[in-house]
């Protein structure tokens, strides 16, 4: 981040003027007749123009490879997408064997919403980002990654009362659903970052932005947990009586993790302490099953039972910190209108 001091000039009879940087006039593409936007939040101003140029919108990464695994490539595209990239370029050094094209063409459908391949040859493939965040308020976003989450952790429950085998591409499109709402959440925060979109709620500021990125992680995290459940609940076929246990476990876990969650969208924090005591009763019992069965299940049964348990000790864990964050925002609030001279209590 570059950092400016200006010294503040008195001109006329009541007004204080400042310079602004060159550089960041031009790199805006600003000239002298352009008008900027001054908002004042806390004891900030943030001066910004009032129409972004159509060549700051876009953003094209180039991103040349070698040898790069198909999974490496993914990585690469992903993390341009999520950075904020509208346009990706990928240059290869070799002709595209078939094997990567697919892979390349999977990734967009799969994981990265909004993407399309725009033009490609032997050794070029060009995606453009075609889905508008400005279109998706960034609370509805946030929204819809919670409800997914929510329903994979529903499913995840039920997979474990029935103990029934989930196909392998099934568990898939579940993480795929994860990642594609997730990755979206992280690029649109990234583009409120970097000023490149405005937002519906006019209150945020960057440590919000910062709670909504940790939330998001959470989230993603979660989900994957919710997934290693399904696929590890088949082993406990046949022993309807481990499963009964485990299931209202996960529903204990369930629950955590709707009340966290609509704490924080609420801005409910005061469950915070309800929350913290939930969730280590929930951990006692995790280990109490956990060690029960210890000698007297089949190795492999019982390392597919304890991977399960971990898994929804993490969720309940996981939807803690959630609690904390709804916490940690409404407390720094408070702080920030105390400097004021104003009290305020954190509602419950």
């Amino acid at each position: 981040m570059k950092r400016y001091i200006r010294r503040l000039q008195f001109t006329g009879k009541s007004t204080y003027i400042v310079s602004l940087p060159k550089s960041w006039v031009l790199n805006q593409g600003l000239n002298a007749k352009s008008q900027v936007v001054i908002e004042e939040k806390g004891g900030q101003l943030i001066i910004k123009p009032t129409v972004i140029s159509q060549e700051k919108k876009e953003k094209t990464a180039v991103i040349q490879l070698d040898n790069e695994s198909p999974e490496a490539i993914s990585r690469r595209i992903i993390s341009a997408y999520v950075m904020g990239f509208d346009r990706i370029i990928l240059k290869f050094s070799k002709p595209i064997t078939p094997l990567i094209r697919n892979s390349i063409r999977e990734l967009i459908v799969n994981k990265t919403p909004g993407v399309e391949v725009i033009s490609e040859d032997e050794r070029e493939i060009h995606l453009f980002v075609l889905l508008n965040p400005l279109n998706t308020p960034l609370q509805d976003t946030i929204k819809r990654l919670v409800r997914v989450v929510r329903s994979i952790i529903q499913d995840a429950c039920s997979y474990i009362r029935e103990t029934i085998e989930i196909p392998m591409d099934q568990l898939v499109r579940e993480d795929d659903s994860v990642d594609r709402v997730y990755f979206y959440t992280i690029r649109v925060l990234n583009k409120i970052a970097e000023g490149y979109m405005e937002v519906e709620d006019e209150k945020i500021d960057i440590k919000t932005l910062l709670a909504y990125r940790s939330l998001s992680k959470l989230l993603e995290r979660i989900g994957d947990h919710a997934v290693n459940i399904a696929l590890n609940t088949s082993k406990l076929k046949g022993r309807e009586d481990i499963a009964r246990e485990v299931s209202e476990l996960c529903i204990e876990a369930r629950d955590i993790y709707i009340e966290s969650t609509e704490s924080f969208l609420n801005a409910k924090p005061g469950v915070i302490d309800e929350i913290a005591m939930k969730t280590s009763l929930l951990r006692e019992k995790e280990r109490k099953l956990s060690t029960s069965y210890v000698g007297s299940l089949d190795p492999q049964v019982l390392a597919s039972l304890q991977l399960v348990l971990e898994s929804i000790r993490r969720i309940a864990e996981y939807s803690k910190d959630i609690a904390e964050l709804a916490l940690d925002l409404a407390i720094d609030k408070i702080l920030v209108k105390n400097q004021g001279g104003v009290t305020e209590d954190i509602e419950s």
